[in-house]
């Protein structure tokens, strides 16, 4: 069994990264009119092309409702397109439009560097274990 004071610092740890993470975030969107929220969404849409409604929810983490507020506000801007697929109407795909493409490519290279920076000075070691750690995480928080 876990001892109390391990759990505590797993949480304290989680915390202090996703504020770790948040900062960097910011950092590279303080010039822009987008949320993090909002660039990840098109990141995922570069990265694998026009994705389901649903696909993009499980891949970001975040409710079918929360996803489609995020698309709503990409919509507006003229970045994203919905698209029903003509035999199961039921299925909405999400895909970026022409407008953004290139701008959300290049800003999102910029996030990689500047993440790889940040990762420039650890040992390819050390990479490998920060790789398994996040993947055991993920493993025991999908487990229900």
């Amino acid at each position: 069994m876990i001892k109390l004071d391990k759990t505590y610092e797993i949480i304290a740890l989680f915390k202090e990264i996703r504020e770790a993470v948040k900062k960097t975030m910011i950092s590279n969107f303080k010039n822009s009119d987008l949320t993090s929220s909002q660039w990840m969404l098109l990141g995922l849409l570069l990265k694998n092309g026009k994705m389901k409604m649903s696909d993009l929810s499980k891949n970001m983490g975040l409710s079918n409702s929360t996803v489609s507020g995020i698309v709503d506000r990409l919509e507006k801007q003229g970045y994203v397109v919905r698209i029903r697929d003509e035999k199961d109407r039921r299925k909405v795909y999400v895909e970026i439009t022409y407008k953004f493409h290139e701008v959300a490519k290049k800003s999102h290279m910029s996030i990689e560097k500047s993440i790889e920076k940040k990762l420039k000075n650890i040992t390819e070691e050390e990479i490998n274990k920060v790789i398994e750690g996040l993947k055991i995480l993920k493993k025991i928080f999908e487990e229900e």
